[in-house]
């Protein structure tokens, strides 16, 4: 029996959960599952493109299981959002209380528009469209 994965997910660890979820509400982010259903959040998803994105308390994570996450620690990993206005999604960000890292700009070959911030709790975004 061949085991295969039949949904992807990303979950990002955050410090301030609540300004994490106001930020990606705000890029038109859809919530689509919390936990608790009342109460202080401890974990959310919100949907991009089919895909989820968990934002998981830091605090809870490792209270609960001890994960050993530092959400204020070097990107390593980054969130890509395909979208059709870099720019709008951009300005967008910023406005929402993120930090530019790179402004949008061109390729070198001119294929794609991008630009990069950090969420409110300094995970690494990229927008990417196509020219």
């Amino acid at each position: 029996m061949t085991t295969v994965a039949t949904q992807v997910q990303i979950n990002l660890f955050c410090a301030d959960l609540d300004a994490c979820l106001a930020f990606y509400r705000q890029l038109g982010l859809v919530e689509a599952f919390r936990a608790p259903a009342s109460g202080a959040v401890e974990h959310v998803e919100v949907e991009a493109a089919g895909i989820r994105i968990g934002l998981t308390s830091a605090d809870v994570a490792n209270g609960l299981v001890g994960l050993g996450v530092d959400p204020g620690g070097s990107p390593s990993t980054e969130l890509v959002l395909w979208c059709e206005d870099t720019d709008a999604f951009y300005d967008r960000a910023v406005a929402a209380g993120a930090t530019s890292v790179v402004a949008p700009v061109d390729s070198p070959d001119g294929r794609l528009h991008y630009a990069w911030v950090r969420d409110p709790d300094g995970h690494q975004v990229k927008f990417v469209q196509k020219r």
